[in-house]
């Protein structure tokens, strides 16, 4: 069983400091260390104890949650901004942001976040290292003097984790100590693409498009506003037509250029 993980809540508003903490306190795995109203007071706490996730407002007196994170420097494993601003997510994720929820909270997209760190911490635990010898189509990771062979053809997706990714593929997940950017450098770009700037996915595996968001078996996943439509292919689709005698036949069409 995991240790809990400690964290830290920062907001100025005592409503959301109370709403983020009735949401955390549905975790078990979550223990709360510290409640605070001004950044400086969390600035100190962290000199001073090791939390592992840190969930903070931005904008605040004194201080931002931006200007706190950057202060802290990697004290903290995992950031999570709760903000009113979504104007704020992408210097967000610059300042290596592990997740950015919008004001008011929903349970529904704390749970994903709860669960994603849950996940990440369980992983870093056994972390994997990337071994650039890597066959072709394949990628080699090793754990200690252990070397594991991963077929591309297997992999789903990858997700950024800061300074780690996760690779998702058939038969698990893995976490690799390098960055999204460096792990994309080592993958096929013909049949790897980055559709957002936490995602990468394999093409083969993409199975149909809902909105701005990308299927692919039971994962949904994101496609970023600054990322639309980047599969050069259009993707065929076919469409009912009637036919004779009243019969519907199918007949092909493209539509978009994303699949």
């Amino acid at each position: 069983m995991m240790q809990p993980l400690k964290y830290v809540i920062v907001d100025d508003d005592e409503i959301d400091r109370l709403a983020v903490e009735t949401q955390a306190s549905r975790y078990p795995f979550l223990q709360r260390l510290a409640v605070c109203d001004q950044p400086l007071e969390a600035l100190e706490l962290f000199g001073n104890y090791q939390p592992d996730v840190l969930f903070a407002d931005i904008e605040m007196p004194g201080l931002s949650g931006l200007e706190l994170v950057s202060l802290l420097g990697g004290k903290v494993a995992a950031p999570v901004f709760i903000t009113s601003h979504p104007e704020y997510a992408i210097e967000g994720y610059e300042r290596q942001a592990f997740d950015y929820l919008l004001k008011p909270l929903s349970p529904e997209r704390f749970d994903q976040c709860a669960r994603r760190l849950r996940d990440f911490f369980q992983l870093r635990a056994k972390a994997f290292a990337f071994d650039k010898d890597s066959a072709v189509d394949t990628l080699v990771i090793r754990q200690g003097y252990e070397r594991y062979k991963l077929y591309l053809p297997d992999i789903l997706f990858l997700e950024a984790m800061k300074d780690y990714t996760r690779i998702v593929t058939r038969q698990g997940s893995y976490l690799v100590l390098n960055t999204l950017s460096g792990m994309m450098e080592q993958l096929p770009a013909e049949r790897f693409l980055r559709i957002h700037r936490s995602f990468i996915v394999n093409r083969d595996r993409i199975d149909a498009l809902k909105g701005n968001k990308l299927v692919l078996q039971a994962h949904e996943l994101p496609v970023g506003i600054e990322r639309p439509f980047l599969l050069p292919a259009p993707m065929c689709i076919r469409y009912p037509r009637a036919g004779p005698a009243g019969r519907s036949r199918e007949e092909p069409g493209c539509r978009g250029g994303l699949l």
